[in-house]
């Protein structure tokens, strides 16, 4: 009789699962459809129209979305993708705990779906999007591969992740961090068993990973744009603001600090864009100008600027990544998700309805809470990350809080703009990661208090000052 009961309470925890992945799906895809097309989009799309493609955002996704066309035109092809990678990643994780008898952690698993923020921006067309359901797919199939029956099994599974980690890693010039964590614990167990064998293949797997964007990019005959110029000269300008002494190489500019200062935003680059409303002399045109007049090595003036002011370029850094991980700021985000396409040359737009008014609104009240703080989720994967290392947990929760932490501490580095999206897989994968490294820990007898207690801290403390930082008048 008891078992009976477990066995009708188990399959009720399954069905919940399911149905919180196919309500996920249904009510992203009501709400959206057929996808928002914010600026990058409609920039992609007409690359894919014109079947002529560019490097500022990433070839591959523009060709996908090129023979996605052939099914409809417009956005809903590529929306339909990235939202079936997103929940597929989900429902394969869920599954592989069902499999394993744990179907409490299923239905927790599939809530990890419906966090506010990504779970919005499932609606819009972005490559962080495509790019975090990819990994999220390749996690649950790295998963899977343990469950495996078979050698042909593991096999497919591990070629499976591999391969959508390399598609992910053409999507973002920074998604190596991601990936190559993901990459060793999806390779053959042979390939991993020795720490000689580990820096091996993470030697080889990092050429491979920052190579294949730069080989696609080159059989697509994409334009190269200069699209690293954006950080560089973001850091200059940085560097130039907090040392006062100029780090820009001769653009004819009179007075070149008093320009940067007058152009120079911590927030983000857009300020020397093409684009900005006020042109900056120190901008990306003038500099692409002159880098091609002169010949200049933009790489090689940004590493000497770096090397010579360091503590400028400290501080500019920390500057940066403290507004874009809304952590010591007095309020925020007061955007998260967007609610409709901008203006585009074939009309689409979505509709709007009761249902994405009530994500908006939902999407909006936990930006007040520290569920809508990247600083909070890249707190909470770090916290997953030492816990999998005290317990020993197994090599993919390793990997997978690996991923997401060194991901989101990546835009201390390269970020260059302030939104939600670019910590998506950092927001998603970090609740996957704790829950199910938690899972692990409450299976297990014998838990230390540091086990606890260190964690437990590292979640606690920035998410207590970015709490502390708004309530201060």
């Amino acid at each position: 009789m008891n078992r009976m009961v477990s066995t009708e309470r188990s399959r009720s925890f399954a069905w919940a699962a399911v149905a919180l992945v196919a309500l996920g799906i249904l009510l992203i895809a009501f709400a959206y459809w057929p996808g928002i097309m914010i600026d990058d989009a409609r920039w992609q799309y007409q690359q894919s129209v014109d079947n002529s493609y560019e490097n500022w955002h990433p070839p591959l996704m523009a060709w996908i979305w090129r023979r996605l066309m052939f099914i409809q035109p417009g956005p809903a092809p590529m929306f339909v993708l990235q939202l079936a990678l997103y929940w597929l990643g989900i429902g394969l994780a869920a599954y592989w705990a069902y499999r394993q008898g744990r179907p409490r952690l299923a239905l927790a698993i599939a809530l990890v779906g419906w966090i506010p923020a990504p779970l919005a921006l499932t609606g819009t067309v972005t490559k962080d999007c495509l790019m975090a359901g990819a990994l999220g797919c390749a996690t649950g199939l790295i998963l899977m591969k343990d469950r495996a029956r078979s050698w042909r099994g593991r096999a497919a599974a591990s070629v499976g992740a591999i391969a959508l980690v390399f598609f992910a890693a053409a999507l973002r010039l920074n998604a190596l961090v991601p990936c190559l964590p993901l990459f060793l614990v999806a390779l053959p167990r042979v390939l991993t068993r020795t720490w000689p064998r580990i820096a091996a293949s993470a030697l080889v797997g990092a050429l491979a990973l920052l190579a294949i964007g730069p080989m696609i990019n080159h059989l697509l005959e994409a334009e190269d744009t200069d699209v690293s110029l954006s950080l560089i000269i973001f850091d200059l300008g940085g560097i130039t603001e907090h040392s006062g002494v100029n780090q820009f190489p001769d653009l004819g500019v009179r007075n070149p600090v008093g320009v940067n200062h007058r152009c120079y935003d911590p927030l983000q680059w857009d300020s020397y864009s093409s684009w900005a409303k006020t042109p900056c002399p120190l901008g990306f045109e003038p500099f692409q100008n002159a880098k091609d007049e002169n010949d200049l090595d933009p790489t090689a003036i940004w590493i000497h600027a770096v090397l010579k002011h360091p503590l400028a370029y400290a501080e500019h850094r920390l500057t940066h990544f403290n507004l874009s991980t809304w952590f010591l700021v007095p309020s925020g985000p007061k955007f998260t998700a967007w609610s409709q396409s901008v203006p585009n040359p074939w009309g689409y737009r979505i509709h709007p309805n009761a249902v994405l008014a009530e994500i908006t609104a939902v999407t909006n009240a936990a930006a007040a809470t520290p569920l809508g703080w990247p600083i909070f989720w890249i707190a909470v994967a770090l916290a997953a990350l030492v816990a999998a290392l005290m317990a020993r947990a197994r090599a993919v929760l390793i990997a997978l809080s690996a991923s997401s932490f060194l991901y989101g501490l990546s835009y201390l580095v390269f970020g260059v703009a302030v939104g939600m999206r670019y910590y998506f897989w950092t927001i998603s994968s970090a609740a996957l990661a704790a829950v199910l490294v938690t899972a692990e820990l409450l299976e297990r007898e014998r838990r230390s208090n540091a086990l606890v207690a260190v964690p437990a801290t590292i979640v606690l403390v920035p998410a207590g000052l970015a709490i502390a930082a708004r309530l201060m008048p």
